[in-house]
């Protein structure tokens, strides 16, 4: 029997291995330091580097003292400071072509590191990891295979608390969906990026179809994975009645914390409640506390420097309450759910994506004020005197997030890389 020629490159094909494609991640920011967005990138290249070690960053060169100085990450480019991006910084008018700026020279200095010739050959895919934001701009290579995400973004006050807007985030909720409309006769820069992370749920997804998105190209997933370090710790178990609980984050306006303390004046029980964090609503919060008669039952901890320790702290706890009105997402509630500790949040942004009411934590409309502290303590008085309900939703907080293990996350990304 003869072989035919074209059975012999399919045989070759075959018993030839497939080099794993070669990620280049952009991040306008990689640090532990410079909040949520940076931080989350920074975890992406870490978990990313465990299955593929050759992965390449970009970022801006601001970066550079703690990327390659303290944490010594190696194989990380920068975008250094130009006259142009210095120009674009100092103009009000100007400064929101900072970012586009960025993914520009980015994207060419991405271009530049796959085509070096020790490369050659290999598979590469250009992952525009952050902005998150589904309006911004972007520049996308017309060489290689383009991925953006997780995109999230596009979340504002409910109605109820529009009066305490600023002046620029009631303009962009206003215009949000008009000038998604007016992308659609512009260059095309979304349709032709290969793959795009969607994880602000439908909000995000109906912005993005909105501007002309190809739908084929939109693929969800969750905005920010869990280590597992912290799913490989024992689970928080839950008995008698514990009327500790938590709250922690930035302390600003749109977290929620004054929500937060005014429902405990609310609560039918003395409940007590540990606020953690730092910030410019501290001496309001403070305020508040006295003006409510809640002395005695508030403690204002700061913050702690090693995130081991907050970690540590949670076991002390029945519940976290974070009613934040602006989170795109909320680390600190998959965290939370992740160590089994429930979260009393607002059906609202991202914690409404990540918790489900009644199962693994509870949701408060943001109706009304008196709907909204009423809720909350009800939901506090709930979980402090029922140890049965706190530990099922700690068993589901669990479950929930080991779906969200970074290590899951990651393969689920090297599927879709491998597809462009």
């Amino acid at each position: 029997m003869t072989t035919t020629d074209d059975a012999r490159p399919a045989m070759t094909r075959s018993t030839t291995p497939e080099l794993p494609p070669l990620v280049i991640l952009i991040a306008p920011n990689v640090s532990e330091q410079m909040g949520g967005e940076a931080m989350k990138a920074l975890q992406i290249l870490r978990e990313l580097r465990r299955a593929l070690p050759e992965t390449l960053q970009i970022t801006h060169a601001r970066n550079r003292a703690e990327v390659s100085g303290r944490l010594g990450l190696p194989s990380v480019s920068y975008v250094e400071d130009s006259w142009v991006s210095r120009t674009l910084w100092r103009s009000v008018v100007l400064r929101a072509l900072l970012d586009p700026w960025f993914c520009w020279k980015a994207v060419r200095l991405a271009e530049r590191l796959a085509a070096d010739p020790a490369r050659a050959g290999r598979k590469v895919v250009i992952h525009q990891v952050e902005p998150n934001s589904p309006v911004m701009p972007r520049w996308l290579s017309r060489r290689y295979p383009n991925a953006l995400g997780p995109i999230n973004g596009n979340i504002y006050y409910p109605a109820l608390f529009r009066d305490r807007e600023s002046t620029s985030a009631s303009l962009r909720r206003r215009w949000h969906m008009p000038l998604q409309w007016l992308r659609r006769i512009q260059p095309l820069y979304r349709r032709r990026a290969g793959l795009i992370l969607v994880a602000g749920g439908e909000r995000t997804r109906v912005s993005l179809l909105t501007a002309g998105t190809d739908p084929v190209t939109m693929v969800d997933t969750v905005d920010c994975g869990v280590p597992a370090t912290l799913l490989d710790r024992p689970r928080l178990s839950h008995q008698g009645v514990n009327l500790r609980f938590v709250h922690f984050g930035r302390l600003v306006f749109h977290k929620g914390t004054q929500l937060a303390l005014r429902a405990l004046a609310r609560t039918r029980l003395p409940i007590e409640l540990d606020i953690v964090g730092r910030g410019p609503e501290l001496s309001t919060c403070r305020e508040l506390v006295e003006s409510l008669g809640l002395q005695g039952r508030v403690r204002f901890l700061d913050w702690y420097e090693r995130h081991e320790d907050l970690v540590a702290s949670f076991g002390a706890y029945r519940g976290m309450v974070l009613p934040s009105l602006e989170d795109a997402n909320g680390i600190v509630v998959q965290e939370a759910m992740a160590l089994g500790l429930p979260p009393i949040c607002l059906d609202w942004g991202g914690p409404a994506l990540l918790v489900r009411d009644g199962i693994s934590g509870l949701l408060v409309a943001p109706d009304s004020m008196d709907g909204i502290t009423r809720g909350l303590a009800a939901g506090m008085d709930r979980l402090a005197e029922d140890p049965q309900l706190a530990e099922q939703m700690s068993i589901a907080g669990r479950q929930q997030a080991q779906e969200w293990r970074w290590p899951v996350v990651i393969s689920q990304w090297l599927e879709l890389y491998r597809r462009l």
